[in-house]
C-alpha cells in the first residue's frame, strides 16, 4: 500500500498485484446506484477502460428475467410474464422480508411459462467461463432448468435441509459456451447472475453494475443486512461506488442531511463486511427542475464521502454544473434527454470515460 495512493489505497494495490502478475483472482467493483447506472452506459465505460487496461475479468453480476434491462457485453431476453419483487425496486420503504439478493429485485413467473436467456457478446471462441446462478424458492418442489449452450440441461433445487427462502447458488462452468438459459418451475425466485472469466486462466477486473431506477440512498438500506452482506461478501469487491443523490435532488421536502447519514450508514454496511474497502462516491447529476437544491445534495455527499474516507468524484461540475442539462440536451446529438434527469448513450459514455481517466491518471504502477 503506497500513502500517495490516499482513498484509493486498497484498490490501486489490488489492480497493481494484478497487473504484476502477483495475483490470481478477479479486483472486483460493485456500483451502487440509481437509474443512471441500471442501463450500464456509465459503468459500462469504467468497466472498459479498467478491463481494457488490466484484463477482461467478465461481465459481474447481471439480472435474469428483467425485460427492460440491457448490460454492456451481453444480450439478454426475457420471454413470457414476469412477476418483480419488491413492486417497486427503487423504494426506500422497508417491505417483506428485505431478501432480494445482490442487486435488490427478484424475478419470477407471472402467468404461464417463461424463459430468461443470456448470451455473452464479448467472449471469445475458447473463453473458460464460470456461472453462478441465484435463486429463491417458495416451495421444495420449486426448480430451475439451466441450459448452457451445447450442453444438457440441468435441473436446479433448494439444497436438502435449507430453510425455504434461503438464497441458492448454483456454480456452473463452460468452455467455449456463450449462451445460458434458464426455465422456472414452480416459483422460484432469480436473483441474478455472476458471470466471470476463469480467474485461473485470466484474471482481470469485474465491475458489478447494481444500479436500480428510482433508487436513493435509503433503497440498499431498507435490505435486510445479514443477507445481503452474504451476498456481497461472495463477490469480496475492491472498491465500492455509491452513485446517488440525482433522485434526492428532486425530494424537496427532504432535509439534505438526512443524505449523509445514509450514506455513513451504507458504508458501516458495507465495512462490515470489507473492512478494507476503498470507496468512491459520486455527485449527483445537473437537473432542470432543481437548479439550486441539486449543488446543496452534491456538497452533503461530498462532505460525507469526505468524512467516511471516500474518494468524490464531482459529476456536476464534470457535466459543467448549473443549467448544464440544458445545454447537453440542446446539442446535436444530444448527450442529456429531454426530461431534464437523464442523459443519451453518449452522455454517459462521456461522464464514463472522464471517471475513468481520472482514476488512472491517479494510478501509478
Amino acid at each position: 500500500m503506497r500513502p500517495e495512493d490516499g482513498t484509493y489505497a486498497h484498490f490501486f494495490a489490488a489492480l497493481r498485484a494484478l497487473e504484476q502478475g502477483r495475483r490470481k483472482d478477479h479486483v472486483r467493483v460493485a456500483w451502487l446506484g440509481d437509474s443512471h447506472a441500471a442501463a450500464d452506459f456509465w459503468s459500462g465505460a469504467l468497466r472498459t477502460a479498467l478491463q481494457r487496461r488490466f484484463g477482461d475479468g467478465g461481465l459481474g453480476f447481471v439480472h435474469l428475467g428483467y425485460a427492460a434491462y440491457r448490460h454492456d457485453g451481453a444480450r439478454i431476453t426475457a420471454d413470457g410474464k414476469w412477476r418483480t419483487r419488491p413492486k417497486t425496486p427503487g423504494g426506500s420503504q422497508p417491505i417483506d422480508d428485505g431478501v432480494f439478493g445482490l442487486g435488490g429485485i427478484l424475478f419470477s413467473a407471472h402467468k404461464g411459462a417463461v424463459r430468461a436467456e443470456i448470451t455473452v457478446t464479448g467472449a471469445g471462441p475458447s473463453s473458460r467461463l464460470l456461472w453462478d446462478v441465484c435463486f429463491r424458492s417458495s416451495a421444495p418442489t420449486d426448480d430451475l432448468a439451466v441450459t448452457i449452450e451445447g450442453g444438457p440441461s440441468q435441473v436446479l433445487r433448494a439444497a436438502s435441509g435449507d430453510t425455504v427462502g434461503a438464497l441458492q447458488h448454483a456454480k456452473l462452468s463452460s468452455v467455449g459456451a456463450t449462451k445460458l438459459g434458464v426455465v422456472p418451475s414452480g416459483a422460484p425466485e432469480l436473483c441474478g447472475l455472476v458471470v466471470e472469466a476463469d480467474p485461473e486462466v485470466r484474471p482481470g477486473v469485474v465491475v458489478d453494475t447494481l444500479g436500480i431506477n428510482g433508487a436513493r440512498l435509503a433503497t440498499p438500506l431498507r435490505w435486510q443486512e445479514l443477507s445481503w452482506a452474504a451476498e456481497l461478501a461472495r463477490r469480496s469487491p475492491e472498491l465500492v461506488v455509491l452513485e446517488y443523490g440525482t433522485n434526492e435532488a428532486g425530494d424537496v421536502t427532504t432535509d439534505p442531511s438526512l443524505y449523509a447519514r445514509q450514506l455513513a450508514e451504507l458504508l458501516e454496511r458495507t465495512r462490515r463486511v470489507e473492512p478494507d474497502i476503498d470507496c468512491l462516491v459520486l455527485a449527483p447529476t445537473d437537473r432542470k427542475d432543481t437548479p439550486e437544491r441539486t449543488p446543496v445534495v452534491r456538497d452533503v455527499l461530498r462532505d460525507a464521502a469526505r468524512e467516511g474516507g471516500c474518494a468524490f468524484w464531482d459529476t456536476y461540475e464534470a457535466m459543467g454544473g448549473r443549467g448544464s442539462i440544458e445545454a447537453w440536451y440542446r446539442e446535436r446529438p444530444p448527450r442529456a434527454s429531454r426530461d431534464g434527469v437523464h442523459l443519451t448513450f453518449r452522455g454517459y459514455r462521456e461522464l464514463g470515460v472522464k471517471l475513468s481517466n481520472d482514476i488512472l491518471e491517479r494510478y501509478r504502477p
